[in-house]
C-alpha cells in the first residue's frame, strides 16, 4: 500500500531541532510529490512552528516554507552576542536569549493569529515544568502556543498560558506520536528533524551544550514512543539525517533542505506500508558504529 492510502484522519507529525528543521521542508516536497495529504497536524519545538504554516495552508505548503527559510539566519532566532547572552542570564538567572525575534519571526509569517482559523486541526506541545508532563495545546492564540513549544530550558524563557509554566515540547514528546493519536489520526506520518549526533567536535558555548545535552536524551524517548504507537496504527517515520550540524547553526539550511528531500523521494518511493507497524524509524549508531538507519522495511514492535 501507498502512504498516500494509509487510514484516516492521517496525522502529520513534525519534531523539534531548532536550525534542523528545516530537514522537514525538503521532506514536505516530497510528500506533496507522492500525493500525501495530512488531515491533522502535530508539532514540537521548530516542527510546531513549521506545522502551523502547514496547518494554516496545506496547499503547496513546501513552497511558503522555503521561502521563509531562506531568509531565516542565526541573528533571526537567537539574537544576542555572546556578552548579552552573559547579560540576560545574569540578570533573569533562567534563560540567555529573548524569545522577542522569535515572536516577531511567527507572527509575520503566519497568515492567522488563532487555532480555529487553522485549515487543518494543529496542536503544539509543550511541556509543564511543573508536573513534567507534556501539555497540548490545540485552541486559543497561536504565537503563544509556539513560543511555548519553542522555549528550549535556560536556552529562551519559559512562557505562562493555559495557567501553567510551559517550555519546550522536545523535553517530553519530541516527536509527539502519542499527541497524534489523541488527536484522533488513524494513521501517523513522521517528519524528524534529527539531531547533531555525529559531530566532531563538542558544542561550543552554554546554549549549544544545553541543546546537545537535551537532544541527546531525546533520542531515547524518541524511539520509546515510535515503538509504542505502532503497535496500534501505521507509523511512517522518515529517516533523519545525520550530520555535524549544530541546531543553532542555520548557515546549512539550503542544503538541510535539499538532503531532506532527497532523502525522503527515496525512502517514499520504495516504502510499502500496511495498516499498523513502524516504516522506517529513527537511526541509531549500535555499538559505535558508523551507519546510518534509513530502512524502508517494516518492523512491528
Amino acid at each position: 500500500m501507498r502512504v498516500a492510502d494509509l487510514p484516516r484522519p492521517l496525522g502529520l507529525v513534525l519534531s523539534g531541532g531548532a536550525s534542523l528543521g528545516a530537514t522537514q521542508i525538503g521532506m514536505l516536497r516530497a510528500l506533496e510529490e507522492a500525493e500525501v495529504r495530512p488531515d491533522l497536524v502535530v508539532g514540537t519545538s521548530a516542527g510546531a512552528i513549521n506545522g502551523a504554516l502547514v496547518a494554516a495552508d496545506p496547499s503547496q505548503a513546501a513552497d511558503r516554507l522555503e521561502e521563509v527559510w531562506k531568509g531565516l539566519d542565526r541573528e533571526s532566532v537567537f539574537p544576542e552576542s555572546p556578552l548579552a547572552m552573559a547579560m540576560l542570564l545574569a540578570r533573569t538567572r533562567r534563560h540567555v536569549f529573548s524569545n522577542d525575534a522569535l515572536g516577531e519571526l511567527i507572527t509575520a509569517h503566519l497568515p492567522v493569529a488563532d487555532f480555529a482559523d487553522l485549515d487543518l486541526p494543529f496542536g503544539a506541545v509543550a511541556t509543564d515544568v511543573v508536573t513534567g508532563h507534556a501539555h497540548l495545546m490545540t485552541d486559543g492564540d497561536i504565537a503563544s502556543a509556539l513560543l511555548a513549544s519553542a522555549a528550549i530550558p535556560a536556552v529562551y524563557p519559559r512562557v505562562q498560558r493555559d495557567g501553567r509554566e510551559l517550555s519546550d515540547g522536545g523535553l517530553t514528546a519530541n516527536v509527539p506520536v502519542r499527541q497524534a493519536l489523541a488527536m484522533g489520526a488513524k494513521s501517523i506520518v513522521v517528519l524528524d528533524a534529527g539531531q547533531a549526533c555525529h559531530r566532531v567536535a563538542p558544542p561550543a558555548h552554554v546554549a549549544e551544550t544545553i541543546m546537545q545535552s537535551a537532544q541527546i536524551l531525546m533520542r531515547h524517548q524518541v524511539v520509546r514512543d515510535v515503538r509504542s504507537v505502532a503497535r496500534r496504527v501505521c507509523v511512517v517515520h522518515i529517516p533523519p539525517l545525520c550530520v555535524d550540524v549544530s541546531p543553532f547553526d542555520f548557515s546549512h539550511r539550503i542544503e538541510l533542505m535539499a538532503e531532506g528531500y532527497a532523502v525522503a523521494r527515496r525512502f517514499l518511493a520504495k516504502v510499502d506500508v500496511t495498516d499498523r507497524g513502524l516504516f522506517g524509524g529513527p537511526h541509531r549508531h549500535e555499538d559505535g558504529a558508523d551507519t546510518i538507519d534509513q530502512r524502508a522495511q517494516v518492523s512491528f514492535w
